[in-house]
């Protein structure tokens, strides 16, 4: 709009503005901006206006006045125009249009005048901004100039979106016939009002097209001068009825309310927010008629018809109770009466609208056009019953059924078509009356051939006649495409049926479906076409009945040749049933005729006056013997009791009534199922409902039936919904769901009335609010986000105070981001407020969490250690911002720390003091409960990955059991404990050292130890150091067995027998001799080693399966969450770990205790060196990313990054295969994006990223790998969707590893051959 006022106005103009807060100012234009204008007032101020606010503007002096009708170059440019050329091709352009009596609808109204512009809304945009220029119409001109506040103007117009909130008229005039718009075209010209003349065409070109040679020449001469007339100054529309100001503002600010609710389809808000306008008092009377026709806009927007009538009813009778003037009147009955128009029953009602309109205003345009078509349309048609003294002379039935009425299946199959006529899709899906026409013309002129290319352009017509405003078009053109549609779509299905019969293809059910369907779209046609080609009834009806006797013979396996069934015309078929010795052929020709006469009277009126029609039922009837036998048939096969005294007519017609009469009884129990909700509390009433079905089976095709049975079970799926659990209940509802979805697509594919009329409906009716259980399901997995203060404090820096924040997501989906609104109070002055907000867009997925921090403003705690903090944070949800959740929290200044290094408890050394040993105490018990029970002769043998705790459970367990006795043979034993360490033994290269070391350093100087502890003598024990040998082992033993002492020995590091037997320095027998002294009872052995004892013990090169066959395994690992919380919280008095941070250590650590004590070092060299008396969720990521090499150490911290002998020997080894380190690789290259919350890698995923790099045999070393890694329990199998996936159990090793080894590419390498 601004681009046209700098067109129309130049520095130095004087002008007068009206800006859309109401004010005009006026001044001298001294500097026109890209945005803005200033002016210059009288006393010399000048004022800076921006576009937004520009509403329109008057020229009051121009700087060079010029007249421009006087100027021949501002009239036509450098383009001579030729009038009377013109004036010629107009004229012969009139004569050339057919289509004269097609009037262009309205499709919006102007409810707002504002002096250079007008404001006009429809169903579409609730705000077109209409410059006064391109108003080509003069008669409107007139009729805006008496408008008044809160009235109506209908109006045809064109417009375009200019941006995302303006939508702009290109031209407007009053609803007319197109010849009436010709005529203006003309006057236009002799005016020369050239620029109005081309704006018009555009509406002329919606109808005409670009179809005649005169018109074209026409648009190209407008064409040729149209940017003169872009420089015309806005004229300012004299208003009779001027506005008040401030009733206008009170109501502007309410428009825009609603206006805003609609722009964001929040309907039902909007309609709530006009109800409760319409019932207070601070909106003049004149504006309630606005808001009551933004409601009935609202309804008619959604696709409420009736809603829309209602609120269209309420708005006339509003503007009749306060006296509106009688065009505004009109214009508001004529939008009732096309409302009314646009269904059958409301026909009265619109014809009397439509005369109330006119009541008004006799010269309404458009509803005399919709007078004329309604007085051209035969809403009813009653047959005349000739006069006659004998009445059993005809067969004919006064008819009283309505031939313009569409059914609700054929309205279906209309509503849903999509249009392909390629004119219509030009015009965005927009139909004219003249491409309806021209579409009906192309079915109708189409050659005869597949009918299944014929009926669909029948459909396309149709659908456009049901897309236009009643008095557009003519309604018999709507009809004929409505009834050819349906009977050659009939036909094709009948060809399809009888082809597939010729070709032997009986399979009843199938060929059921597909006459059920043809019979179904015959009925449907009758009606209609027994006003309009009544002698195509006789092959709807010879093709029916056709049918059904085809399905029987078929169905009863009969000897007939069935070919012969499709041939002759309905006279001869019929006749032969009527003589056919099988009852049940006759029953079909009866059955087949009262079906056509329940379905159209007319259609049965019609047939009977025929030729070589149904008069054959005259003869029939006309026999008292066969009419009598005639009558009880019809009355077996109608279930009825009509008595046999009548005569045929009489017969016949209560015959009818009363199928009528069942009809209505079953339309009744089908409108209370219809109207039933789905929930899952009243399912038991479907059941009751559907047994009522049952008693009108007979009115029902087997297609139908197969459809009410599909629904039965879906009934039956979804009836112990209310017995079953949660998960439960979503599986019967998708089960439900899909049974529902299947029958919509089978009842598509299988049309029948009352598959597509009520089935149809029903189901998807029943799927939308099987979709919103769903999705209440959905909701309540929605994302849910938690604030967290972690720790609860708030955190000085020299550069700044915050507060850190943690967003946690407690919900089950995932969030997309979140929107925060953050409040900071005092808590001494109330007034100390300071306001923020922000929005992310990070993804928090569910149990995720993110970091980070809220500066507060330092004004606020210049008095006071403590701040309030309001927090609201609403989640982001499929694009959508979800409801916000309110947080309140007092939050102080952190006590300062005293911690100091000597403070540090955690150690990652090989034995931990006993205040750091947890998690172990129950294996411990059952050890040492093992080793004093008889059992104590099977060894335990204790393994795992070094640094788990093997040695540190044989140190404590030593402990245990040491001095400790126990009864056997009547015997007391006193326990004593001895250590080997096979490292420590392997580092001796000669068998006599191994021996000196295991027998004599640590066996009997330990002897010596107790014997002074315990009292007892080493007196006939004589082993010499230096000069010990295996069978001293045995004296040992002996003695210690003669003296009721029980040896239990400790082997530490069990996994160097391997190399200990390699060297020859022992041989296999040495464990069967353990063995032995086992099972003598002369002493008990337990083992520890890492992982690789249980494939050495397996290795037949060592022979050690057989000796170790009664060993016990025990993998040593992670410990118990409550343990690991034990030891993170060891010193608590002086350094606590708020519950997050726990969380989060344990799932770094994977709760094994050497990696939580490395973790919570670091984390207290942190908060001594920052005097932290807390570790937060913030801290200790913030420890653990210099852990692993992601940030640098600062200063002089003792946080360092983790050297790689932190894990080696460990999570992986040198000596592994390499497939391990690229399994670690690849599994961390899945989730180099997933910082905190890695998912699980299928094997699948794993298996690609192989096969990718071609490496052989990638199938079976990637599953041998996987499993080894899971032995060892660094890598840890879960479930995802049904499928196995895999993750690396100590997620700071994950971690580490995607920084020290970031190359997938490279280590991939490694396998390649």
């Amino acid at each position: 709009m601004f681009d046209i006022f700098k067109q129309d106005i130049k520095i130095g103009d004087k002008v007068k503005l009206y800006l859309t807060t109401g004010k005009e100012p006026e001044g001298i234009v001294i500097n026109i901006g890209e945005n803005f204008v200033l002016l210059q007032a009288d006393d010399k101020t000048k004022n800076r206006f921006f576009d937004k606010l520009i509403g329109g503007w008057d020229v009051i002096q121009t700087y060079k006045k010029v007249t421009e009708k006087n100027d021949p170059e501002l009239t036509t440019g450098k383009h001579i125009i030729n009038k009377d050329l013109l004036l010629e091709k107009v004229t012969i352009l009139k004569a050339f249009i057919k289509t004269s009596d097609y009037s262009l609808s309205p499709n919006a109204n102007i409810t707002e005048v504002r002096g250079t512009t007008c404001i006009a809304s429809n169903n579409e945009f609730t705000k077109i901004l209409i410059l006064n220029n391109k108003i080509v119409d003069p008669e409107l001109i007139k009729e805006i100039e008496e408008f008044q506040p809160g009235g109506i103007i209908p109006v045809t117009i064109q417009y375009y979106k200019k941006d995302e909130k303006n939508v702009m008229a290109t031209v407007v005039a009053k609803p007319q016939t197109i010849n009436s718009y010709v005529d203006l075209l003309k006057t236009l010209i002799i005016e020369e009002e050239y620029g109005k003349a081309n704006l018009l065409t555009y509406l002329l070109k919606a109808v005409i097209k670009g179809y005649n040679k005169d018109f074209g020449f026409i648009i190209k001469e407008l064409k040729k001068v149209a940017g003169t007339f872009k420089t015309q100054p806005l004229t300012r529309i004299n208003i009779q009825h001027p506005e008040d100001k401030d009733d206008r503002r009170v109501f502007k600010n309410v428009e825009k309310e609603i206006n805003e609710l609609i722009r964001q389809s929040k309907f039902e808000f909007a309609l709530n927010q006009i109800e409760k306008e319409l019932q207070s008092n601070k909106i003049e009377d004149k504006y309630k008629s606005s808001l009551l026709l933004k409601k009935a806009q609202i309804y008619s927007s959604i696709n409420n018809p009736d809603a829309s009538e209602k609120a269209y009813q309420e708005l006339v009778l509003f503007n009749e109770k306060i006296g509106s003037p009688k065009n505004n009147l009109s214009h508001l009955y004529t939008e009732l009466a096309r409302l009314q128009s646009l269904k059958i029953e409301k026909q009265k009602d619109a014809l009397e609208s439509i005369k109330k309109a006119l009541s008004f205003n006799p010269l309404n345009n458009f509803a005399l056009n919709l007078l004329k078509q309604f007085e051209g349309k035969d809403s009813k048609r009653v047959i005349e019953i000739a006069d006659s003294s004998n009445a059993e002379e005809h067969l004919l039935i006064e008819a009283d059924d309505d031939s313009t009425s569409i059914s609700r299946m054929i309205d279906l199959d209309v509503k849903e078509h999509k249009y392909t006529h390629p004119e219509i899709i030009k015009l965005g899906g927009k139909p004219t009356a003249y491409i309806a026409k021209l579409i009906l013309l192309e079915a109708k002129n189409t050659k005869e051939g597949e009918l299944s290319e014929r009926y669909p352009i029948y459909l396309e017509a149709a659908k456009a006649f049901s897309e236009l405003n009643v008095g557009s078009y003519d309604l018999q053109d709507y009809l004929e495409s409505i009834a050819f549609y349906a009977m050659l779509k009939g036909n094709s299905l009948f060809i399809n049926y009888r082809n597939k019969v010729f070709n032997n293809e009986t399979d009843i059910v199938k060929l059921k479906r597909l006459s059920d369907s043809a019979c179904s779209y015959y009925l449907e046609s009758l009606n209609l076409l027994s006003n309009i080609q009544p002698k195509l009834l006789l092959i709807i009806l010879s093709n029916y009945l056709k049918l059904n006797v085809c399905n029987y013979y078929i169905e009863n396996k009969t000897s007939i040749d069935i070919k012969t069934v499709f041939k002759g015309q309905f006279a001869d078929i019929f006749s032969s049933c009527l003589e056919n010795r099988d009852e049940n052929i006759e029953k079909i020709a009866y059955s087949t005729i009262l079906s056509v006469g329940a379905s159209s009277i007319n259609a049965w009126n019609k047939l009977t006056l025929i030729p070589k029609g149904t008069r054959r039922l005259y003869g029939e009837f006309g026999n008292e013997t066969k009419r009598y036998r005639i009558y009880k048939l019809i009355n077996e096969l109608e279930k009825s009791n009509i008595s046999e005294k009548l005569s045929p007519s009489e017969f016949l017609k209560k015959t009818l009534n009363e199928r009528k009469k069942k009809k209505e009884s079953l339309s009744e129990v089908l409108s209370k199922i219809s109207n039933l909700d789905f929930e899952p509390y009243g399912i038991q009433e479907f059941f009751t409902k559907f047994k009522e079905l049952e008693d009108f089976d007979r009115f029902f095709t087997s297609t139908d039936i197969e459809i009410k049975n599909e629904v039965l079970n879906a009934l039956g799926i979804i009836k112990p919904y209310l017995n079953r659990n949660q998960a439960e209940r979503t599986n019967l509802l998708i089960q439900t769901r899909k049974i529902i979805e299947k029958q919509i697509i089978f009842i598509n594919e299988n049309t029948t009335f009352y598959g597509r009329s009520f089935f149809y409906g029903l189901i998807n009716k029943w799927k939308k609010e099987i979709d919103k259980l769903l999705e209440d399901k959905i909701i309540q997995s929605y994302p849910t986000l938690e604030p967290i203060i972690d720790p609860p404090y708030y955190v000085h820096t020299k550069d700044e105070i915050y507060i850190p924040l943690i967003i946690k997501n407690t919900g089950e989906a995932t969030s997309e981001g979140f929107h925060l609104e953050i409040i900071f109070e005092s808590t001494i002055y109330e007034e100390d407020i300071a306001k923020g907000s922000f929005e992310s867009t990070d993804e928090i997925s569910s149990n995720g969490k993110i970091q980070t921090k809220l500066l507060i403003p330092e004004k606020l705690l210049e008095e006071s250690k403590a701040i309030e903090l309001k927090l609201d944070i609403s989640p982001i949800y499929q694009k959508k911002k979800l409801p916000a959740t309110k947080f309140e929290f007092t939050i102080e200044d952190e006590p300062e720390s005293t911690l100091t290094y000597e403070d540090i408890p955690w150690r990652d050394g090989p034995i931990p003091p006993e205040h750091l040993f947890k998690g172990r105490k129950k294996l411990i018990a059952d050890l040492a409960q093992h080793y004093l029970s008889v059992e104590k002769d099977k060894p335990y043998i204790l393994y795992g990955l070094t640094r788990t705790g093997k040695s540190s459970i044989l140190e404590y367990l030593r402990k245990n059991l040491e001095g400790d006795t126990f009864i056997t043979q009547g015997k007391g034993k006193l326990v004593l404990t001895f250590k080997w360490e096979l490292n420590v033994a392997d580092s001796y290269n000669k068998a006599s050292d191994f021996w000196n070391y295991t027998l004599f350093q640590q066996t009997f100087v330990e002897l010596e130890k107790y014997s002074i502890e315990y009292d007892f003598s080493l007196n006939g024990l004589k082993i010499a150091e230096n000069n010990v040998r295996a069978k001293d082992f045995k004296i040992i033993l002996d003695f210690l067995e003669s003296n009721n002492l029980y040896p239990i020995f400790f082997v530490d590091e069990f996994s160097f027998i391997k190399s200990l037997i390699d060297k020859q320095t022992v041989n296999a027998a040495f464990l069967h001799t353990l063995r032995q002294y086992s099972l003598d009872g002369l002493a008990s052995f337990i083992f520890a080693g890492t992982y690789d004892i249980k494939a050495l013990i397996k290795d037949p090169k060592y022979g050690i399966t057989g000796q170790l066959v009664h060993a016990i395994d025990e993998q040593v690992n992670e410990i118990s969450d409550d343990a690991a919380e034990e030891l993170i919280e060891v010193i608590s008095d002086k350094l606590s770990f708020t519950p997050e941070a726990i969380s989060h250590i344990l799932f770094l650590s994977g709760n094994v205790p050497y990696f939580i004590q490395i973790i919570c070092k670091n984390c207290g060299y942190y908060a001594s060196e920052n005097k932290r008396r807390h570790i937060g969720y913030p801290e200790l990521e913030k420890v653990v990313r210099i852990l692993i090499g992601q940030e640098p150490s600062y200063g002089n911290s003792l946080v360092k990054k983790l050297p790689e002998n932190t894990f080696q020997n460990n999570q992986f080894s040198p000596a592994d295969p390499k497939e391990v380190s690229v399994l670690i690789s690849s599994l961390t290259h899945f989730n180099k994006e997933r910082i905190n919350d890695p998912r699980g890698i299928s094997f699948a995923e794993l298996q690609k990223l192989w096969a990718d790099k071609k490496i052989n045999a990638f199938r079976q070393k990637l599953a041998e790998t996987i499993q080894l890694l899971m032995d060892k329990r660094i890598l840890i199998q879960e479930e995802d969707e049904g499928m196995p996936v895999y993750k690396l159990s100590v997620d700071l090793f994950r971690r580490w590893w995607t920084i020290q080894h970031p190359d997938i590419n490279l280590i991939l390498t490694t396998l390649i051959d």
